[in-house]
């Protein structure tokens, strides 16, 4: 019997000191959650005293900000008052009746008006009215001018020095590719310019193989072709 009871005793005495200390570890949990609190007050004082001392830095920028975002909102309205008062003007030259009012008014858009996207639609019903080199080289080498319209206003110049004989000229304007949609009428040209029969056909040949968006020049490719193949 007394075996029994001290063998009891060795277990629990076992158990006792397997078991965790509960009042240690709540001791332990208590401190860890002290010192989270403590880091935290310590943050919280920190960026406080970093806003205080930084206050006329950061008032300075605020002021910065607001400015900038009243001067692009300015420059926004403005650029649309432009626009409207670009195509007001624009579309009133159109509607003028005689070719010198419209001139006078179109002149005015590409002087007042002239980086708004009617300042190269300007140029380009101008080229038509009046000094066509000036205002076609005015939208090839525009800043406001699109890629298409430079491309289309270096074929219309070049077609222009063809019809002057100004052959040197207008090979300088055709030399550089264009647009898949433009080829077809640099080939065109560019035979038109060629010097003797062999180069013309090249080109001809080059213009029909290129996308076409021209019938009648397409036809009037190929009736050039058939008439240089039959002569040679």
């Amino acid at each position: 019997m007394k075996f029994i009871e001290e063998d009891a005793l060795n277990d629990r005495t076992k158990r006792s000191k397997n078991e965790p200390a509960i009042p240690e570890q709540e001791n332990t949990s208590a401190f860890a959650a002290e010192m989270e609190e403590l880091k935290r007050d310590m943050h919280t004082a920190q960026l406080l005293d970093w806003l205080e001392n930084n206050r006329q830095l950061l008032i300075a920028g605020a002021m910065a900000l607001f400015i900038a975002l009243v001067a692009a909102s300015l420059w926004i309205e403005h650029g649309k008052s432009q626009k409207d008062s670009a195509a007001a003007l624009y579309h009133q030259a159109l509607a003028a009746s005689g070719d010198d009012e419209k001139m006078a008014m179109l002149e005015l858009v590409i002087r007042d008006y002239g980086d708004t996207g009617y300042g190269p639609l300007a140029h380009l019903y101008m080229a038509r009215l009046g000094d066509r080199e000036t205002h076609l080289k005015a939208l090839i080498y525009g800043d406001s001018s699109t890629t298409e319209l430079a491309w289309q206003a270096r074929l219309d110049l070049a077609e222009w020095y063809l019809s002057k004989a100004k052959i040197d000229e207008a090979k300088g304007l055709l030399s550089e590719p264009v647009g898949k949609q433009y080829e077809q009428l640099r080939h065109y040209l560019m035979a038109e310019a060629a010097s003797d029969t062999a180069e013309k056909l090249t080109h001809l040949k080059q213009a029909l193989d290129a996308a076409s968006n021209d019938a009648f020049l397409k036809s009037r490719i190929e009736g050039m072709i058939a008439d240089l193949d039959a002569s040679s």
